[in-house]
């Protein structure tokens, strides 16, 4: 077992453990050499002893292909066997799914004939690689909007891979449980399939794992077990053609002999797609037999044609202007979900153009639903419809980019927030305010110099006083002036005439006194914020202030009862001020376990549970809540076991959430009172 901070053959650092598999332990490392991050898995022991290493070795290390992690080494110590690849920047596929995006057909073929070139690729090494665990969450989608297949199998003849292959339920072929054999009713004539025994894997069992991926992400429904009955893609009302849908319903077939055989067959089907839609076929002869007709027709109504398409588009351009204008004011007045109703119907008028997509995502940053911003915003950016209109529209583009960083930065990541940022302002260098936020991130991350130079190219841009001022107390700021910086961040609220940066400016101003350890002051400064800003922007200031409030009453000087009362009084204005995240009522729950008032936590847990299903965090926080009740009752009446419950769902998604790079402390603290509960011979 590898710990953070081993270094492996003085080369790949260990930074920590993002998953496991059927075949291996997945870490996180940085490659000291090259300076970039890395994937490094260690194979199981029972796995090793059915690989041939040399071969191994070679033929990870010739691989090489656009829609593949790159294979950097394959090591061999004297405590296990271990690969070193890419580490891929993106999204996995599950997470669109998850959020329910309905991706146009366009792209998933795009996808599909990416994932097939792959597959191609790995069936046709010597011998061919079987991925055999293909499935969303290994496949990942880069910033560029292109697939990468993660975590492919170790490469082996028929037996032994089908004994190391995944197993995952709904995407694994019938054959990886069993061997599927016909057999014919000599009376009847019929054919029905009996399970014998397991036999090797081959490329028609990628195909339909990646047929069952497709079904997933068509369906936002996850495929049943394929040894039982699986509801027929075709019987699914979908906005995808029929070409489309037969074409996945064969991928999924569980007789091997009915699927596509090979991967190259089913990339050229994906090629042809749509000269297979049947009523793409059936229009096309149409079309034929009425060409001298409609040529005749077509002189004739020329004119009348022209003028009348012209006035719809007029009509169709000033009702997307419309929406977009009425979902500003419903933003503007906190009914988000409104207003992204308006923009989500502008969005279904003109899916090319820009505006609607900007102010869906500020509308996402103002909400505080930050998650949201940037998981939408990977969706715009990987949607291949938007590509020209990005080049043609470059200030809407930075817009995007900008504003996908916005949503970065207050998730605190700061190193994805400056990737976006750099984007915006490759886009347009017009706009000091891209410049702006650039620089504070800059600066959060000890990028002092960077984040200098950035001002003053804001400043030469028109940059205004009162956003230079808080870029300089950032500055003060990550220089440790804690004090300096509160003082000017407080110059820059009382100075400007900007409602949204007088927001911002009071809480940065209280960011300062808490890294100074001043929490009072911290909520003094929060209180002035939220009488000073205008009432429809005081969302945000009252979510910092309930975070203060809730940290002093765990303090020595804090008082538990008044402090978690003012801070739910604080989050629960925040609410109905239209902010619904996921983060903000953890706050509540976590708030009302403080004050012991468990059935009002469990209470907003659940509704979470229903609404976030794939969020550790809230089975992380209900399992500590069942543990926090179990031990208030007498030793002898405890029962831990709904607490392990959910403590074993929060790991299973923390595993997908570390390889977004999120690392969340509690969830420490969670496996610190779970090994507690061991340790106490609470669970058999």
């Amino acid at each position: 077992m590898l710990r953070q901070g081993d270094v492996l053959e003085g080369l790949y650092q260990v930074l920590e453990e993002i998953g496991s598999g059927g075949s291996g332990v997945i870490y996180k490392g940085y490659h000291l050499r090259l300076q970039r991050y890395v994937v490094i898995k260690r194979i199981r022991d029972e796995v090793v002893d059915k690989i041939n290493v040399r071969t191994e070795a070679d033929i990870l290390k010739r691989l090489k292909h656009s829609y593949l992690p790159q294979v950097y080494d394959f090591l061999v110590t004297d405590d296990g066997i271990y690969t070193v690849i890419d580490y891929v920047e993106g999204w996995s596929l599950d997470k669109y799914i998850d959020a329910g995006y309905q991706i146009e057909q366009k792209q998933i073929i795009r996808w599909a004939q990416q994932l097939c070139e792959a597959l191609v690729y790995l069936h046709g090494q010597t011998p061919p690689i079987i991925h055999s665990d293909i499935k969303p969450q290994n496949i990942m989608i880069t910033p560029e909007g292109n697939v990468c297949l993660i975590d492919f199998n170790i490469s082996l003849d028929g037996q032994s891979s089908s004994q190391i292959s995944g197993l995952s339920a709904g995407y694994a072929p019938p054959e990886q449980y069993f061997n599927l054999a016909p057999e014919v009713d000599l009376q009847s004539g019929r054919t029905t399939y009996r399970y014998h025994m397991q036999y090797p894997l081959d490329a028609r069992s990628d195909i339909y794992s990646l047929g069952a991926t497709l079904y997933h992400l068509m369906t936002l429904t996850r495929p049943q077990i394929s040894t039982g009955t699986v509801t027929p893609i075709t019987q699914w009302q979908l906005p995808y053609s029929q070409a489309l849908v037969e074409v996945v319903g064969k991928m999924m077939a569980p007789d091997p002999n009915l699927r596509y055989q090979t991967a190259e067959e089913l990339l050229k089907v994906f090629q042809d797609l749509r000269r297979l839609d049947k009523a793409y076929i059936g229009h096309r002869r149409a079309c034929n037999v009425t060409t001298v007709l409609f040529a005749f027709l077509l002189t004739a109504s020329a004119l009348l044609s022209f003028f009348g398409f012209r006035q719809m588009g007029v009509e169709k351009e000033e009702k997307y202007s419309g929406l977009v204008a009425e979902g500003t004011a419903l933003e503007e007045n906190l009914d988000y979900e409104g207003a992204i109703r308006r923009f989500d119907a502008a969005i279904d008028l003109f899916s090319t153009k820009l505006p609607a997509y900007y102010h869906k995502l500020l509308t996402y940053v103002r909400q505080g639903d930050y998650d949201a911003c940037v998981q939408y915003g990977r969706l715009i950016l990987t949607n291949q419809g938007l590509t020209d209109a990005m080049e043609e529209d470059p200030k809407g583009a930075a817009d995007i980019y900008f504003m996908i960083g916005n949503g970065w930065f207050e998730k605190e990541n700061y190193e994805n927030a400056v990737k976006y940022y750099e984007q915006a302002v490759e886009y347009s260098e017009e706009n000091p305010e891209y410049f702006r936020d650039y620089a504070i991130a800059l600066a959060r991350m000890q990028r002092m110099s960077e984040a200098e130079e950035l001002l003053d190219r804001a400043i030469d841009l028109g940059l205004k006083t009162d956003s230079v001022t808080l870029v300089r107390a950032e500055l003060l700021l990550a220089q440790g002036s804690w004090q300096e910086a509160a003082e000017e961040f407080q110059k820059a609220a009382n100075s400007t005439t900007d409602e949204t940066m007088r927001q911002r400016a009071y809480i940065l101003c209280a960011r300062a006194y808490r890294q100074g350890g001043e929490v009072d002051e911290e909520i003094r400064v929060l209180e002035s914020g939220r009488n000073a800003v205008e009432a429809t922007k005081t969302g945000p200031i009252l979510s910092a202030l309930g975070n203060a409030y809730m940290r002093r009453a765990q303090s020595e000087d804090g008082n538990l009862q008044a402090d978690g009362e003012s801070a739910l009084e604080c989050y629960e204005l925040a609410i109905q001020k239209g902010n619904r995240s996921v983060e903000l009522r953890l706050n509540v729950a976590a708030v009302y376990q403080l004050l012991d008032e468990y059935s009002q936590a469990r209470e907003v847990l659940e509704e979470l549970l229903e609404e976030a299903p794939s969020d550790y965090r809230p089975y992380m926080r209900m399992a500590l809540l069942c543990a926090a009740q179990e031990n208030q009752l007498p030793e002898n009446s405890r029962d831990y076991r709904e607490t392990a419950e959910y403590y074993e769902k929060a790991t299973a998604y923390y595993q997908q959430a570390k390889t977004d790079g999120v690392s969340d402390p509690e969830m420490q603290v969670l496996e610190s009172t779970m090994q507690q509960i061991i340790d106490g011979g609470w669970l058999s």
